[in-house]
């Protein structure tokens, strides 16, 4: 009975809907599976410096004996990995709850003001705030060191040196800021303020009822973004490469760009698949420890449906620590990248000075605007983040259809699989398309449509943006249009799609920024046809161009700002903060 079921539902969707979930469903199992298939395959293929089908290559355990009996994976990479995750997240996520806590929980000035500024660095790529961070407090001539030496009278390099674990770590930390506190608002908005009230009923100070009260009922909570934290710091590829590689620290993501990259041998494909396994494994395996904690997250609601009004502490003399915290981050994050940025592009590399300051220059600005490549590199980023967002928005949208609204055997796997993109750190993502299209005969290697398919693996947030929306609208719906006579296509385009807009446009606005400011795929996919602004920001760096790498910086951050204004309106509405 339940396949015959099964099988009238499907014949109510015909042919032309079955046709566009069938073709939905394999290219969502092909944009994630297929290169990750193929890196599969690659570890076990040798010799090393040939594709896994090359004519001549052949099954080897060579790749993986050459990797783990390396004792530089042991000593080094390992190591260095691993503080640099355990630093950065420490910093980033305690910095980010504390920022989080006096947004929504006190009566702090400008509350929404700082919201949206605590979120900037999420929208600019890292390759920009990571040369911004060598501007800053490069040893030689980073702009806080001049400042430091003249106020200290010595002379020489330092004190502080941004090519450190240290300086790695400060400046990782920074950037995790706003994914953890975006995170972290939502946790906080939705406790209920009662539980801290009895704290202050009962005499406690804020600070005595955050430790004892607000603490203690988060905790829980706050463990599932807390694995999403440490899961993206794993994957961070852009400032372990600019700023790790001067001070020779090699982490996971950086072997496996050296690994194809090597400075006198050919690129060893295999043993970059080797080493990409057990990072990929244990992205996975925080994933999955990530989705069990979502699921059991109702157990620690404190929000129920019994009415109860926000109140806010009074920071009372704790308001002038709180807004220099707040001023010590915005500063660092948001107000010295760009000025040094902006400073850099107009006066060069060099200190403040009355002389220098009367003599800005465009020059850098009118070069780049001059160049044709910069334009076909400003055409590439806008068209392959524009496309792989649009078409990642549609897939996620049908797997959320498939998954919520039909018996199909194994939606449950479609839609773990895609969710588990969200696992795939970036570096292994473009090591996987980039050994999937050299080995395919399908002559798009080179262009920028392999950065479409490579930027478009990226199903979870389109599926449970889609996910959310969908659950909201009963299956009543779509059964009263099709009663009236509409097909399935009929009744997705005339009932669902409108209904679906605003979490449509959401997905794709934010897959979009998540495109444009994408350094990974492309760095690692690079050629003369497929450059994008990111990586023209990082050859210009490289080729001790810093004018120009910064106004190209400057300009990334002129087109980031349209995007963080929308964002705002369709992404975080007006919630009343202020």
């Amino acid at each position: 009975m339940a396949r015959a079921m099964l099988s009238r539902r499907f014949a109510a969707i015909g042919p032309g809907g079955l046709s566009i979930l069938a073709i939905g469903i394999v290219a969502a199992l092909y944009l994630i599976g297929a290169p990750l298939g193929m890196l599969l395959v690659a570890a076990f293929r040798g010799p090393q410096d040939m594709l896994p089908f090359e004519p001549g290559s052949h099954w080897t355990f060579a790749n993986l004996a050459t990797v783990y009996f390396d004792r530089a994976l042991y000593g080094a990479v390992i190591p260095n990995t691993l503080i640099f995750v355990a630093g950065a997240v420490t910093l980033g996520f305690s910095t980010a709850f504390a920022l989080a806590w006096l947004v929504e929980r006190t009566d702090l000035p400008a509350r929404g003001m700082i919201f949206t500024l605590i979120l900037f660095p999420l929208l600019v790529p890292g390759v920009v705030l990571a040369i911004a961070w060598i501007f800053l407090l490069g040893p030689h001539a980073g702009w806080l060191n001049i400042l430091i030496r003249d106020l200290l009278g010595r002379d020489g390099d330092g004190p502080l040196d941004i090519f450190s674990m240290g300086g790695l770590i400060l400046a990782q930390a920074t950037a995790l800021v706003p994914f953890a506190f975006l995170q972290l608002t939502a946790a906080l908005r939705s406790m209920n303020p009662s539980l801290e009230e009895a704290g202050s009923m009962a005499g406690a100070t804020p600070f005595v009822t955050f430790f004892r009260v607000t603490l203690p009922v988060l905790l829980p909570g706050l463990l599932a973004p807390l694995i999403l934290a440490v899961l993206v710091t794993l994957e961070q590829f852009e400032m372990p490469l600019i700023l790790g590689l001067p001070a020779r620290i090699n982490v996971f993501s950086t072997r496996i760009y050296y690994e194809l990259n090597p400075d006198t041998d050919l690129p060893a494909y295999g043993r970059a698949a080797a080493v990409a396994l057990p990072f990929l494994a244990a992205a996975i395996l925080l994933l999955l420890i990530y989705n069990r904690l979502i699921r059991r997250a109702d157990r620690f609601a404190t929000v129920t449906g019994k009415a109860y009004r926000p109140s806010r502490f009074r920071l009372g003399r704790w308001r002038a620590p709180a807004i220099a915290l707040v001023a010590l981050y915005l500063a660092f994050a948001v107000v010295l990248p760009l000025l040094v940025l902006l400073w850099t592009s107009l006066f060069g590399y060099q200190p403040l000075t009355l002389s220098v300051l009367l003599s800005p220059s465009i020059d850098a600005y009118t070069r780049l605007l001059g160049s044709s490549s910069f334009w076909f590199a400003v055409r590439n980023t806008f068209l392959v983040a524009g496309i792989s967002a649009a078409l990642v928005t549609i897939l996620g949208a049908l797997l959320a259809w498939v998954v919520l609204r039909t018996d199909l055997p194994g939606r449950a796997f479609l839609d773990f699989t895609s969710f588990l993109s969200i696992g795939v750190p970036s570096v292994i993502a473009g090591l996987s398309a980039l050994l999937l299209y050299l080995s395919l005969p399908i002559g798009i290697y080179g262009t920028v449509w392999v950065l479409v398919l490579a930027y478009s693996y990226r199903l979870a947030v389109a599926t449970r943006l889609s996910r959310a929306a969908l659950t909201q609208l009963h299956r009543e719906l779509e059964e009263a249009a099709s009663v009236a006579g509409g097909s399935w296509v009929t009744t997705i385009r005339r009932v669902l799609l409108p209904l679906l807009a605003p979490s449509l446009l959401a997905s794709f606005l934010l897959l979009f920024i998540v495109g444009f400011r994408e350094f990974t795929l492309p760095v690692v996919l690079q050629s003369q046809d497929n450059v994008v602004l990111s990586v023209i920001l990082w050859t210009l760096f490289t080729s001790n161009r810093a004018t120009d790498a910064a106004a190209v910086g400057v300009l990334i951050v002129l087109c980031i700002v349209p995007i963080i204004l929308l964002g705002r309106h369709v992404l975080l509405g007006r919630d009343g903060r202020g």
